[in-house]
């Protein structure tokens, strides 16, 4: 009877663990300003290829060049549209097409707030705001910066596990991001320099 009651309560537990904590943490990572990769349902992005895609996803309804990026055009957006479960909304997977690896993998949430997602990823998250770098006006993609005082862009962020929200004025979840770099340059200052690149 001991025995049974140490088994349901161990299972108890293990499943207590894999529903409050579904995205695992990447185990050979080296922090990148403390993010980590990502993982969605075993695809882990920077690592994960488009083949382990379509294996664990199946094919996208469509696939085409992403519209937020400049020539040449290297990222090929994914569109698996609507999805249910825990995190039911659209899911968008992106790949490069120079490596075939997966760069970031997204969803859109039917109803989410902000206490939702905190609920459901956990409390070990920071707030982070971003801005939008000068300079850049004529450029598709406009790069942001980290400023923590930042009302424009507000982000819920579990870096270690690769997890970026974002959440509007309301209190409600636009996009839940899984990445493997940070979402933004560290400084404004970061900005000049990348506009030195161009």
């Amino acid at each position: 009877m001991r025995k049974t009651a140490f088994v349901i309560l161990l299972l108890t537990f293990i499943f207590g663990v894999i529903v409050c904590f579904p995205q695992r943490i990447d185990t050979d990572c080296k922090p990148n300003r403390g993010w980590c990769a990502g993982t969605y349902r075993g695809l882990t992005v920077g690592k994960s290829t488009r083949a382990n895609m379509l294996r664990v996803l199946g094919k996208p309804l469509s696939s085409g060049f992403s519209a937020d990026q400049d020539e040449p055009k290297y990222i090929i957006w994914h569109d698996y549209g609507k999805i249910t479960g825990d995190l039911s909304g659209r899911l968008g997977v992106e790949t490069d097409k120079r490596t075939d690896k997966i760069v970031s993998i997204s969803i859109s949430p039917d109803d989410m707030t902000k206490e939702d997602a905190i609920k459901y990823f956990g409390q070990d998250y920071k707030i982070m705001g971003y801005e939008f770098c000068e300079g850049f006006e004529d450029e598709t993609a406009v790069p942001v910066y980290e400023n923590p005082k930042a009302t424009q862009l507000n982000n819920i962020e579990y870096r270690a596990r690769g997890i970026s929200i974002s959440i509007d004025y309301r209190g409600r979840v636009n996009e839940i991001y899984f990445v493997a770099e940070p979402m933004g340059l560290a400084s404004k200052d970061d900005c000049k320099k990348e506009a030195a690149s161009k």
